[in-house]
């Protein structure tokens, strides 16, 4: 398929410290986190070394 020039490519941001530091917030007060913050966890599935997701989260910055 050929890319159309008038449709923008997405730009995936990673998410950054102070993410981090507000779905670690939401999590210990059993609130959802937020999407930015799951996705890079489920980037680590099928990976050796796979966490569960509260212990991924606790190893990331913020």
């Amino acid at each position: 398929m050929k890319h159309e020039a008038d449709i923008a490519s997405r730009t995936r941001r990673l998410p950054d410290a102070k993410d981090f530091a507000r779905a670690k917030a939401m999590h210990a007060a059993g609130e959802g986190v937020e999407h930015i913050v799951v996705g890079q966890w489920l980037l680590t599935w099928g990976k050796p070394g796979r966490k569960d997701f509260e212990d991924w989260l606790q190893d990331q910055n913020g």
